[in-house]
């Protein structure tokens, strides 16, 4: 091992740069080749977004109005019979059941977003895992 010198603690800075220039047209290419991938995937999880707020907003709208109209003419169906409240009851459970699934849709669509990149992770740990056997 090396004595700690004042010519020592030169060389070794100077050594690591001789490396690094050696190996500078691979580290830019790869970087570049990181930062496009990362792009395209940030496009197509911009656009998977995208689409999904438009349908969770249509399908909430249309979803919202349709269990409007059902519970009324169902409530005003049976206002005046001995079902009323077995009806309301009923209704509420429904609702309930509803928005669960809707729910856990949500949640598996949200664990697929999170998952958009981990090719990327992936990629840029086997790259790291080159580039350190090659230097």
């Amino acid at each position: 091992m090396p004595t700690p010198t004042a010519a020592g603690r030169v060389e070794q800075p100077l050594a690591l740069l001789r490396l690094l220039q050696s190996a500078g047209g691979a580290l830019s290419t790869q970087a570049l080749l990181q930062a496009q991938l990362a792009r395209i995937e940030w496009q197509e999880a911009r656009q998977y977004l995208l689409r999904m707020l438009v349908a969770a907003v249509v399908g909430f709208a249309c979803l919202l109005c349709a269990l409007l109209l059902i519970a009324a003419a169902t409530l005003l169906a049976t206002w005046e019979t001995p079902y009323r409240i077995h009806m309301v009851v009923g209704l509420i459970v429904l609702s309930i059941i509803g928005t669960a699934f809707g729910y856990w849709r949500f949640q598996i669509n949200a664990d697929l977003a999170n998952r958009s990149f981990a090719a990327s992770a992936e990629e840029l740990a086997a790259d790291a895992s080159i580039l350190k056997a090659h230097l």
